[in-house]
């Protein structure tokens, strides 16, 4: 465990609103992007990827679905729209860049995603820094994604993920309000600790992903699937590689991938093929990350702050189902993730709910 520096004031000061202000303007303008992006018009056949409007992805990831008590990773949310080309000039000539990535044209969209992610110790009621617990920290991101699909057969699908994120770590982030805020909303403990959190910095990465799709036939109606990927990111949030593998049991696997998620995580995606009638699909996998880099344990990159060791090897054991009919598909899943730092004394557990839909 390292100490960089130990900010002890009590947390019952108001809560500072400019920081708050500023995270409102960033969510706006982010969300003002998001539903001016261009939405092309072309066929929307089963396993293809070239969409007839944009899919939305509204992604929740709360502790409070696990019932392991506000901890660790305790909250976070991602509003995501997809839609069908290459994206801003600046994306797709990164990718082409890009030795390892595969841009097929008419075969790739590009998903803009908004979102926060919020970070508490275990012990919510100490005003002081606890040294031998994970910081406070907020995080609110916009990140840019490209997908494309590199190779397609009957029963085979192999596509890649190029994405870029750019977020603020610190007070800016407005975590602390945003968390305050709810607790008062439920009757909650109200975190004490808030001072005590990571300050603001400018976060970036550039993260890559390869997943393949093999789907099979199962008894009666029933489709298997099984979808490995590999994951590297790098950047001052995040720098870790990752290897996975999900897998899925249902009805018409082809029409579908697996439902989205807050990186680091499962690769997922919102599109889907408006079918007829009802469809669903169980899944559960597993990732394992070798972590060089969380700023969230790490602290701070350019300045002291409160920082613990960190694990070198994170695993995520994700499982849950997935109900689709027509332009809405529902996913729950429950998450356990080893321990990420040498004091931690519980794993790290919560529950995601997606909704993605088109019009």
């Amino acid at each position: 465990m390292t100490l960089k520096r130990s900010i002890g004031r009590r947390d019952d000061t108001p809560m500072q609103t400019g920081p708050a202000r500023f995270t409102c303007r960033v969510l706006l303008l982010s969300l003002l992007m998001l539903w001016f992006t261009p939405m092309p018009a072309s066929c929307d056949e089963p396993g293809d990827w070239r969409l007839t409007s944009a899919y939305w992805s509204v992604q929740l990831e709360n502790d409070f679905f696990a019932l392991s008590g506000d901890r660790y990773y305790t909250n976070g949310v991602d509003v995501s729209r997809l839609v069908a080309g290459t994206g801003p000039g600046w994306l797709s000539g990164l990718a082409r860049r890009m030795p390892f990535y595969h841009l097929s044209g008419e075969e790739s969209a590009v998903d803009y995603s908004l979102g926060q992610k919020i970070f508490t110790p275990e012990d919510l009621d100490q005003t002081a820094l606890i040294p031998d617990d994970r910081p406070y920290a907020g995080y609110v991101f916009f990140s840019a994604a490209l997908l494309s699909r590199v190779y397609r057969s009957e029963d085979l699908q192999t596509g890649n993920i190029l994405a870029v994120t750019v977020g603020l770590v610190g007070p800016a982030s407005g975590a602390a309000t945003v968390q305050k805020y709810f607790h008062e909303i439920f009757d909650s403990a109200i975190p004490m600790g808030w001072d005590n959190q990571l300050k603001d910095e400018l976060g970036l990465g550039l993260t890559y992903t390869r997943v393949w799709s093999i789907i099979q036939p199962g008894p009666g109606s029933l489709q298997f699937g099984i979808s490995p990927h590999l994951t590297a990111e790098l950047g001052n949030i995040y720098a870790y590689g990752a290897g996975g593998v999900m897998f899925r049991l249902g009805s018409n696997l082809s029409a579908s991938f697996s439902p989205p998620n807050i990186r680091p995580g499962f690769p997922g995606i919102s599109y889907f093929t408006r079918l007829p009638g009802f469809n669903w699909y169980l899944f559960a996998g597993h990732e394992s990350r070798l972590v060089f880099r969380d700023i969230f344990l790490d602290g701070n990159t350019f300045s002291d702050s409160h920082s613990v060791d960190r694990e070198l090897l994170v695993g995520d054991h994700q499982f849950g189902f997935a109900l689709q009919k027509g332009k809405m598909r529902l996913a729950l899943s429950n998450m356990i993730r080893t321990k990420e730092f040498k004091t931690q004394n519980e794993l790290t557990r919560y529950g995601a709910l997606n909704l993605s839909f088109t019009f």
